[in-house]
């Protein structure tokens, strides 16, 4: 049975995933990272689009609409003194800017104020907050060799002109760990199928364990490709897929006959 039926079979059938567990473990090994790289796509291209959308923004918008600062001890500390409204807001489409030296705005404030999907660089008392495409990270200035205004413009500048090096190497990063994390739950689904099976005793080895694990994610791993497309947070959704995924492995186990043979292939 080719990858494809396999990938059908395996949104449906119980049955059919545990009739996969006498394969070849290279088989999948293959199949995880093809269904990886599949419902990677979503996450890789809204993080594309966010990171041009930011580099959109452009040096005169931070030039003219950011006012001057200076970092003291790693806090952000205003020089312009005509401004008086802080924190200070730029919308530019689905990309929102945040400037606040004064410690009103927190990450979670940022976060509330946001669309799921929106993106936004906040300019915090003590870090910058980056949020595109459901993934967030903060900086603190040190860290990022900022001091002042001018070290904020020379950033930016440097970072539009590696852009299009940066992007396809941070979509490399964040797939490697994808997978990593993929392979990972796998291994946790196999051990819990390992423990309902009693440790080996029904016959059922670890290595067929792991094989019903790697195809019982299927359902979960598309639930969240399509969530991800449409832009859309699912509430507990880790939660809930791995529930989903740990229902098919039990439900593949109980599937097999108790006397039936076990052989495995080399």
């Amino acid at each position: 049975m080719n990858i494809f039926k396999r990938f059908w079979k395996s949104l449906y059938s119980p049955a059919d995933i545990a009739s996969f567990r006498n394969d070849k473990i290279r088989k999948s090994i293959v199949y995880i990272i093809v269904l990886s790289f599949v419902t990677f796509l979503p996450l890789a291209y809204f993080t594309n689009v966010t990171t041009k959308n930011a580099l959109k923004v452009g040096e005169e918008t931070i030039t003219n609409e950011i006012p001057d600062f200076k970092v003291t001890d790693g806090k952000l500390v205003l020089t312009d003194n005509s401004v008086k409204n802080i924190p200070i807001s730029i919308d530019q489409d689905e990309l929102h800017i945040y400037f606040d030296a004064s410690g009103t705005l927190d990450k979670d404030d940022v976060d509330n104020k946001i669309a799921s999907y929106d993106s936004a660089v906040v300019f915090l008392s003590d870090s910058i907050y980056i949020t595109a495409a459901g993934v967030s990270q903060s900086v603190s200035y040190d860290t990022a060799g900022i001091s002042n205004k001018a070290d904020l413009v020379n950033l930016y500048t440097s970072i539009e002109s590696l852009a299009k090096y940066f992007i396809p190497i941070a979509l490399l990063v964040l797939f490697i760990f994808t997978l990593g994390s993929i392979f990972f739950r796998v291994a946790l689904y196999a051990l819990f199928g390992f423990i309902l099976s009693g440790f080996g005793r029904t016959g059922i080895a670890f290595r067929q364990n792991w094989m019903i694990a790697s195809y019982s994610i299927t359902l979960a791993a598309v639930f969240t490709m399509v969530m991800e497309a449409l832009q859309v947070i699912v509430p507990f959704g880790m939660e809930i897929n791995m529930v989903v995924s740990m229902i098919f492995v039990f439900l593949a186990i109980r599937s097999i006959p108790p006397s039936e043979p076990t052989i495995l292939e080399k």
